[in-house]
């Protein structure tokens, strides 16, 4: 019963940062909003995670692994390759557009613990998918060094994670409103799907 009511508390605090995180980002919430939030005292809020950082880190696991799952998933499924892509480049921009200071978080964590990633389910998920990548992209006939499912992902990764994680400086530069920024990210979605579907050219 004890164990339950532990897992149940624990978990109450990741849904309650993740409502936090997905409307204010992570610079916008402190712990005592998480423990009102999630209705336990600070206390308890810091038995269960040391900082707001450590429960940031749940957050993105939880996320990047379901991401990755629907990923693995379409991946899987029937289709052709650049049929699925506008597809795996909606989920992965809906997925930032909810938690859009996951980017510069997840370099800030790797860079201090390298292990980061290959702790969590996402490494299995990551592999799996390029797994199911590297066969399709080997049929379209193309050189060995494209035909890597691994190098496609982090492309997408890269392409994908840079545009938000630069978002904040792009809207000032380019002094973008929220619905210009809104159709800048519509554009550069269109534009990432295009670059990547080029890759499958020989």
């Amino acid at each position: 019963m004890g164990k339950q009511r532990s897992t149940d508390t624990r978990q109450r605090i990741v849904d309650a940062a993740m409502e936090l995180f997905r409307r204010k980002g992570s610079d916008g919430v402190n712990m005592r909003e998480l423990a009102e939030k999630a209705a336990v005292n600070k206390g308890l809020l810091h038995y269960y995670f040391k900082s707001k950082e450590a429960i940031f880190r749940e957050v993105f696991i939880h996320h990047a692994g379901l991401l990755w799952s629907e990923v693995r998933e379409i991946l899987e499924g029937e289709g052709e390759l650049p049929e699925k892509l506008p597809l795996i480049v909606e989920r992965y921009f809906a997925l930032l557009g909810r938690m859009p200071s996951m980017p510069a978080f997840v370099l800030f964590e790797v860079q201090k613990d390298p292990g980061m990633l290959a702790k969590t389910a996402l490494k299995e998920n990551m592999m799996r998918a390029a797994a199911a990548l590297t066969p399709e992209l080997r049929r379209r006939g193309l050189p060995p060094d494209r035909a890597e499912g691994l190098q496609f992902l982090l492309d997408l990764v890269a392409l994908t994670a840079f545009t938000f994680g630069m978002l904040p400086g792009i809207a000032k530069v380019l002094k973008l409103n929220k619905a210009r920024q809104a159709a800048f990210l519509e554009q550069r979605k269109a534009h990432i799907i295009s670059v990547l579907q080029q890759s499958f050219r020989l």
